[in-house]
């Protein structure tokens, strides 16, 4: 009987979600993934990575991108069988794992608000190099109100805008990687573990949050056209160019300034960069770096109302939210929500003070999807589940090392939530029922007095 429900669900989950409509093929999926991953991960999460990896975080970038690769195969499995939107919170549902899969849309939703308020704040950060006296908290909270005014049209135009400034970024990074290897010391290119192994684990848990972006088009797989094909495709091709990108900057970056003088910077490239270069390098970083919070800003709320629609359809969220626009099928509400509530965030944390939570909720994310992806059939893998058990331990591994507040606040957070949840999900007939039981047991304990 169980098995019967299971394909039930399976079937309708293969269909699309309502008024969603098939728009993106495998060439514009990738480049949308690798627009999505290539955002302000690289600018914003180097010197906090330094901070704690030292002269490793070359290979601190590593294990990152080993677990992200993992959780895109999983990704993939799922989302050519289940191709709606939602993600983890749908696949985890499609398993009857209801509260999973809620705690993965609330990690998600808490990723997304963490993730875009830490954008945001890069985006200002590198605006105050060019103008100093730039109030940093407003700029950012303004930001923020433009990209929801751009998140407010369909996905075409969403998707053109993230490819061409994916296209922007990746030459101009080009050019400063060109123009700056020559000025590369080899010596601050040897690995040397002088953070020790915690040190090293800490900065690679905390840069996994630059690989971000790379299962969006699951999350979105109502909107791709043939997802069986074009999920796997993006996915890897998109984390491939980002790997490559990434590589070329980090070790540009650290060959220019060494490991010390990165940490103690939050805009390592722009610093990097006019060492090498001069001002016009300067200028080169500070472009890239307007275009890639632009971008990540625009991707970032994309996907996250997608979660917040299908936890509205799906009632774990006031219905409110599973509302598409009729024209041109956006799910407003949730885009105002997440917006503002980001809007609230950038105007009292700091970038270093918030990054490690968008890591932590990122990782929950992952994990469920893994679990979820463990309970596929062997008809519908794609690969070995080995991936799937890998990209678990790898989440797991990674979230010891997250910095023991980031633990703390998101383990709260989630477990409100859930307390949240349960609260709310207490039936009126059960609390009648609750009610006459207290009431029974108030009357006999008078009797007996």
């Amino acid at each position: 009987m169980r098995r019967n429900k299971y394909l039930a669900q399976a079937g309708s989950a293969n269909k699309p979600s309502n008024g969603s409509a098939h728009l993106l093929g495998r060439t514009a999926a990738t480049l949308m993934t690798a627009g999505m991953i290539i955002g302000t991960g690289i600018f914003g999460a180097l010197g906090a990575t330094a901070e704690h990896a030292g002269g490793a975080l070359l290979l601190a970038m590593i294990p990152g991108g080993l677990v992200c690769l993992a959780t895109g195969i999983s990704g993939a499995e799922l989302g050519v069988n289940f191709p709606r939107h939602g993600g983890a919170f749908i696949w985890a549902r499609a398993f009857h794992r209801d509260t999973l899969a809620f705690i993965a849309g609330c990690s998600y939703i808490g990723q997304g608000i963490v993730g875009i308020s830490v954008v945001s704040l890069a985006f200002a950060t590198y605006s105050e190099q060019l103008f100093p006296h730039l109030p940093l908290h407003p700029t950012a909270g303004a930001i923020v109100l433009v990209v929801i005014m751009t998140n407010s049209f369909g996905i075409s135009f969403t998707s053109k805008v993230i490819i061409g400034l994916m296209l922007a970024i990746v030459t101009l990074l080009a050019i400063f990687v060109s123009f700056s290897a020559p000025h590369v010391n080899a010596v601050y290119l040897t690995p040397v573990f002088d953070k020790g192994l915690l040190g090293f684990m800490t900065g690679a848990a905390i840069f996994f949050w630059a690989w971000d972006g790379f299962m969006r088009t699951a999350i979105m797989a109502g909107e791709m056209k043939d997802p069986r094909r074009t999920i796997p495709f993006s996915i890897l091709g998109g984390i491939a160019i980002a790997a490559i990108v990434y590589c070329a900057v980090g070790t540009t970056t650290i060959g220019l300034l060494g490991a010390q003088e990165m940490a103690s910077d939050d805009v390592p490239l722009f610093k990097a960069a006019v060492r090498a270069i001069g001002p016009t390098g300067g200028m080169i970083i500070l472009v890239a770096a307007w275009m890639a919070s632009i971008s990540e800003l625009v991707s970032d709320l994309l996907s996250v109302s997608r979660v917040v629609f299908a936890m509205g359809e799906a009632r774990e969220l006031p219905k409110w939210f599973g509302e598409m626009h009729p024209h041109y099928n956006v799910p407003r509400h949730a885009v105002l929500a997440i917006g503002l509530s980001v809007f609230i965030v950038v105007l009292i944390f700091d970038l270093r003070e918030v990054l490690p939570l968008a890591s932590f909720y990122l990782l929950i994310w992952f994990a469920v999807t893994h679990y979820a992806a463990l309970q596929l059939t062997k008809k519908q893998r794609l690969a070995s589940p080995f991936f799937s058990w890998f990209g678990l331990a790898g989440c797991f591994v990674l979230l010891f090392f997250i910095p023991p507040f980031a633990l703390i606040i998101g383990t709260a957070t989630l477990a409100l939530a859930i307390g949240a949840r349960l609260t709310v999900r207490v039936s009126p007939a059960r609390l009648r029922r609750l009610r006459r039981a207290l009431c029974r047991g108030s009357t006999a304990q008078n009797g007996d007095s």
